[in-house]
């Protein structure tokens, strides 16, 4: 599939410089010819001048003197009825018919005189002790044609080059432009697959579950409890794991989704730790908070970060064993606030810490999965981070424990209204003082 998008892809972008190379060579090919012709109409009319004051000052012959004239360059005197009147060169006229009339307008025309194209300047004049006249004034283009004709040439051959060239940079360009696409591609097809493996087993716990009771279906309630607390037990399994779906499917909104207001992160870790501090207990894990006594504001959206350190107090309390201590720290560190969660639990081997963020990847597969954990937790709180333009880093080593560090940007304070004319009457005295 991706090779046919690539060649497309390869297809379209040749087709694009095809055109871009073919306008360009049509520019080039059209500006050089019509700048040669200007070049050629501009001489023919100068040496028509040259001419014309050679012929005024010569006897009742036209063309008397000027045989000296030769190569590209020709002239032609003609009567008032278009009879040749003279041709010191020469040339071939024959075919040639010039339309022009004493006392009409000097033109160019491009005619072909023995062969070859050729430009004229025809001018009617008239000429002193003489009868009117019209004088052309001709010469061969072959040479600028033979330049054109090079020109067009090399224009071919360097187009031809330049597509080769552009088809293998636009082959690499597609198969470069298709890495973020393939690599999506695979993710999600990962997603899919270990979504659909996550409910595939308290699916299968289910149907195994509701075929026994099928088949019991006159024993009492209390002689199947066991089945009735499976199906419980994995029907909660699927609610919880639906619900981190859907939260990992919504934290794929922009910041502009959120519900930004003006939070205190330093008074809602404590509210959540405060939360928390029944299940510790119950787990036996001792669980504090320390922060700062001045607030620490940010703009958020407090559900959300609610449940960020909500999902890192609960991987907190699944990785610590009984006796174990988490401390949650909020204080300032800069221009950011700085939440720490730290456990003295299992931590994680280096090999895993790369792939902690991925969707369903657990270091202890059949750990996670008995308490009942699908691997979510911590790409949701990576996508809430960054969500609200903040950073997330783990530092952990095996069997030393697991520190979670979140730095989300602290509001700009702004200055008080006394402040501001404070600032305001300094500026005024200084600019008096110049």
């Amino acid at each position: 599939m991706f090779n046919r998008i690539r060649w497309r892809l390869v297809g379209w972008t040749v087709l694009v410089l095809v055109l871009i190379l073919a306008m360009v060579g049509v520019v080039v090919y059209a500006s050089l010819a019509g700048s040669l012709t200007a070049e050629i109409d501009r001489n023919l009319s100068s040496r028509s001048d040259g001419l014309l004051s050679t012929l005024e000052e010569a006897s009742e012959h036209p063309g008397l003197g000027l045989q000296g004239y030769s190569g590209s360059l020709f002239f032609l005197v003609l009567g008032p009825d278009g009879k040749l009147l003279d041709n010191p060169q020469q040339v071939d006229t024959s075919g040639l018919s010039l339309g022009a009339r004493v006392g009409g307008n000097p033109y160019f025309e491009t005619s072909v005189v023995a062969g070859e194209p050729t430009r004229l300047f025809v001018r009617p004049v008239l000429l002193r002790h003489s009868l009117p006249v019209v004088f052309v004034v001709g010469e061969s283009l072959a040479p600028e044609q033979h330049a054109l004709e090079r020109l067009l040439t090399v224009l071919l051959i360097a187009g031809l080059g330049g597509l080769l060239l552009s088809l293998g940079g636009a082959w690499f360009l597609a198969g470069r432009a298709l890495v973020p696409i393939q690599q999506t591609f695979r993710r999600q097809s990962e997603f899919v697959g270990d979504a659909s493996h996550e409910l595939r087993t308290p699916l299968t716990v289910m149907r195994a579950a509701a075929d026994l009771l099928n088949r019991h279906r006159s024993d009492p309630l209390e002689a199947n409890g066991e089945l009735f607390d499976d199906l419980r037990y994995e029907i909660g399994r699927m609610e919880r794991l639906s619900a981190d779906l859907l939260a990992l499917a919504r934290s794929d909104l922009t910041r502009d989704s959120l519900a930004v207001g003006e939070i205190d992160v330093a008074g809602l870790a404590a509210d959540v730790v405060r939360r928390m501090t029944p299940l510790a207990q119950e787990r036996g894990v001792s669980l504090g908070c320390e922060s700062q006594e001045e607030p620490l504001l940010i703009e958020g959206d407090p559900d959300r970060l609610q449940q960020l350190l909500l999902i890192l107090l609960d991987n907190g309390l699944k990785h610590t064993p009984k006796g174990g201590i988490i401390s949650v720290v909020a204080k300032r560190h800069g221009h950011d606030a700085l939440i720490a969660v730290s456990d003295n639990g299992e931590g994680i081997a280096p090999e895993h810490l790369p792939r902690i963020f991925d969707r369903f990847y657990r270091a202890d597969k059949t750990r996670s999965r008995a308490q009942g954990g699908a691997g979510l937790g911590l790409s949701i709180a990576k996508a809430i981070v960054e969500a609200h333009a903040g950073q997330l880093a783990v530092d952990s080593a095996l069997g030393s424990g697991t520190t979670v560090t979140v730095r989300l940007r602290l509001l700009h304070q702004q200055p008080s209204l006394t402040g501001r004319l404070g600032e305001l009457t300094s500026r005024m005295a200084r600019r008096s003082a110049r």
